[in-house]
Parts: structure tokens; C-alpha cells; sequence
């Protein structure tokens, strides 16, 4: 039996090797060609899109922040006329990707509490970040139905909600590793119609929905007012799909999910710049408290609470980590956003704190996942990883006890050795 002595190959194998090389290749050279490709511009133009940008960012600031002291303004006015005290409630969703199971059970569970205080409010503001911009129109409507629908859709992940592309899924000129065509059908069947229009009925009555995806071309967090272009999409002034489009962008992790075109602009995920969409400085020039103050002179103000739901853990789960490009970046991108997160959550501990001082009454809650919870399996979006965080989400939303007010026994720097 003659063979091939050459590293001890069997005869033919080098040359069909060559051929998938050449195929490789030549695939390669194809998908660069026909990748997606946008016009060039230059640093003026650049520039310029900054400038349209902060322009527009300030125009929608100024509408955010009368729209959150009328909504103040109702909370004391209901107050005055011998309801309950007034309280300005705020719910922020961080990211997570499948683990935003868990939020969605602490939001179903919540709804059982019947403590004082703690008790699960309307939401006069909700913000949400990647799998936490999913949610987040849910929380905002409120009602038991949207709660039970969202649980429900993390609890039932559909195999095609993420697939790789193709073979050559890795190859330059493609857009993303992942496809997430399901995710996306199944997101566009939630949010139907009747839900666009009960969040734009949300932003009558001075609520508002807020999504963060990172503005990949200016390198920023661009805050999506969802209530507005609900309210806009109902008045038939714009597209539906460019509701789905910014929930999309908010939860497309870079490389891995297909980035998102909206207005000539490619988004990626909102966790790229901050897994937790927030500004909790009431005090700031211009900022509703001062506003407020300003239109009602001395009339009392509404509580303040915000309200952090962590898709997380905030302890490092000890691993070995393996010398390979994929371990340690799927580890280094973990480490980068469980840090960030809890350096959000400490600014808005100190928040809270100072504006304490300054006399605002103020309480800052958050719920994390345990550090000592692990997967049933490994992998992303599986069935057994996500019902088990939504049945651990009900179990603490059921409970007070599951919400801290301070960051002191969360993993600190061990400091320079």
C-alpha cells in the first residue's frame, strides 16, 4: 500500500487541502467585494455630523426635560388633592444578553410585593441598554400582561435567534459573526402595533422610555427617546421599523450581532459606552429639578427613586481562562463591562448621597444576580440557562431583602502588589 510519506498524509489530502485554501480565499476576495460599503467623509464632514448631532441632542434634551416636570408636576398635583405621596420613580436595565432573564423575572415577581414602599410602581421613566432595551418597553407600559409577555419570551429562546451566518462567517467583510434574523422577528411580534401605541400614550401623560446604543461613527452613547418616536410612529409621521431598528442597534454586540444603519449612522450595542443608561444629577444647569423649581416656586418636589436592575453578576466568577484569542476576549470584554457596571452603580450611590445633602429626598436600589449562581450549561441563550434566571428573577423580585442601597461588600481593588 503506497502512501504518501509527507508528514504521513494519505495521498490526495494535500491537494483537497489546497482546494478548500483556494476556495477560502477566493471567498474571501468575493465577500470583500460585495461587503456593504458607505460613502467616505471627510473630517469636515465628520465634524459637521457632531455638530447636527449635539444641535439635535440639545433640542431633545430641553423637550426630555419638560416633559419629566410636567410629569412631576402631576405626581404633587395628585399629592395636593389628597392622593398618595408623591414619588418619581425611575428604572434603569442594564444589559446582559440572555441573562436579561433574570430581569424580566424580578419584574414579574415584584408585582407580588405588597410591603410599603417597595412595592412595584408605574414607571414614570424607564432606560434600557441591549437586552435591557428589550424589556424595557414592558416596564414601561406596565401593565400584568407586558410584564407576563416578556417574561415569557425570555423564558421560550427560539435555537434561530442568534445562527452563524455561513462558513465564513469570520471572513472581513462581513458584518457580524451572528445572524440575529429570529431575535428580531420574535422582538417585532412583542412590540406589536398596540404596544407602540400604548408607549406613545406613555409619552402623553409625561412618561418616558429612553434606549442607549453607542453611535459607532462618533464613538458615543446616543440616548434613543422611544416615547417620541412611538408618539411620531402614531401619528404617522414615521416608520414602525425604525422603532424595531433602534432596539436592534441598542442589543447589537459588536462583531458578534449585525450592526444597525439609522439615519446614514451605524450603531452597535449601548454596553459598547454604558451598560447602564442613566443621568441621576438632578441638581445639574438645567436639569428638571431646576425647572421645576423655577416654574413652581416654593411648592414641594416629589421623592426621588431610582431603581437598578443588574443583568449580572458583580463578583467575577473564577475561571481558567484559556491562551486563545477567543477566551481571553469573551473574558476581557466580561471583566471591561461587570467593571464599568459597578463604577455606574458607585456614581450613582454618590449621587444619591449628595443630593441627600442638598435636601432632595432620594433613594438609590439595585438587584444583581448572585455571585454564587452559575449556568446549568454552557453556552448563550439556552433554554436551561434562561428559565433558571427567570425563576431565580421571581424568587428575589418577590422579596425586598434581594435590593441594596450601597455598593460596600461588592469586590473592591486589591491595589498595586
Amino acid at each position: 500500500m503506497t502512501t504518501n510519506r509527507r508528514e504521513g498524509t494519505r495521498p490526495g489530502f494535500a491537494a483537497a487541502a489546497a482546494i478548500r485554501l483556494l476556495l477560502i480565499v477566493a471567498a474571501c476576495a468575493c465577500t470583500t467585494a460585495c461587503a456593504v460599503s458607505r460613502p467616505r467623509l471627510s473630517p469636515e464632514d465628520l465634524e459637521s455630523r457632531v455638530r447636527v448631532q449635539e444641535e439635535g441632542m440639545a433640542r431633545h434634551l430641553r423637550k426630555l426635560v419638560d416633559r419629566t416636570v410636567r410629569r412631576m408636576e402631576l405626581e404633587v398635583e395628585m399629592q395636593e388633592r389628597g392622593g398618595p405621596p408623591a414619588v418619581f420613580d425611575v428604572l434603569m436595565i442594564s444589559g446582559g444578553g440572555d441573562y436579561g432573564a433574570f430581569a424580566a423575572g424580578v419584574l414579574e415577581g415584584w408585582g407580588e410585593v405588597t410591603d410599603a414602599g417597595w412595592t412595584r410602581p408605574t414607571f414614570d421613566v424607564v432606560t434600557g441598554v441591549s437586552t435591557g432595551a428589550l424589556i424595557a418597553p414592558f416596564a414601561l407600559i406596565g401593565d400584568e400582561n407586558s410584564y407576563r409577555r416578556v417574561l415569557t419570551l425570555y423564558e421560550n429562546p427560539k435555537k434561530d435567534w442568534i445562527e452563524l451566518r455561513d462558513i465564513f462567517f469570520f471572513l472581513p467583510g462581513r458584518q457580524s459573526f451572528m445572524s440575529t434574523a429570529g431575535l428580531e422577528r420574535d422582538v417585532r411580534a412583542q412590540i406589536d402595533a398596540k404596544t407602540i401605541a400604548a408607549i406613545a400614550a406613555a409619552e402623553r401623560d409625561g412618561r418616558t422610555l429612553a434606549i442607549g446604543a453607542t453611535n459607532l461613527d462618533l464613538g458615543r452613547m446616543h440616548p434613543w427617546d422611544l416615547t417620541t418616536e412611538a408618539a411620531r410612529i402614531e401619528a404617522g409621521e414615521l416608520e414602525s421599523d425604525r422603532f424595531y431598528k433602534v432596539l436592534m442597534a441598542s442589543a447589537a454586540i459588536p462583531a458578534l450581532f449585525p450592526p444597525v444603519v439609522i439615519d446614514d449612522t451605524l450603531f452597535v450595542d449601548g454596553g459598547t459606552t454604558s451598560n447602564i443608561l442613566y443621568d441621576a444629577d438632578l441638581r445639574a444647569e438645567g436639569a428638571p429639578v431646576q425647572e421645576y423649581r423655577r416654574r413652581n416656586q416654593g411648592r414641594a418636589l416629589p421623592k426621588f427613586r431610582f431603581w437598578v436592575i443588574v443583568n449580572n453578576q458583580l463578583g467575577g466568577t473564577p475561571q481558567r481562562v484559556e491562551p486563545s484569542w477567543v477566551s481571553i476576549t469573551e473574558a476581557s470584554v466580561a471583566t471591561a463591562i461587570r467593571s464599568s457596571t459597578i463604577g455606574t452603580l458607585r456614581q450613582l450611590s454618590l449621587a444619591t448621597e449628595l443630593q441627600r445633602r442638598d435636601g432632595l429626598d432620594v433613594e438609590f436600589r439595585y438587584v444583581a444576580i448572585p455571585d454564587e449562581w452559575r449556568p446549568p450549561v454552557e453556552g448563550a441563550f439556552h433554554a436551561e440557562t434562561m428559565q433558571s434566571l427567570s425563576r431565580l428573577g421571581l424568587e428575589m423580585g418577590r422579596m425586598v431583602e434581594s435590593w441594596r442601597e450601597d455598593l460596600s461588600s461588592r469586590p473592591k481593588s486589591e491595589g498595586i502588589r
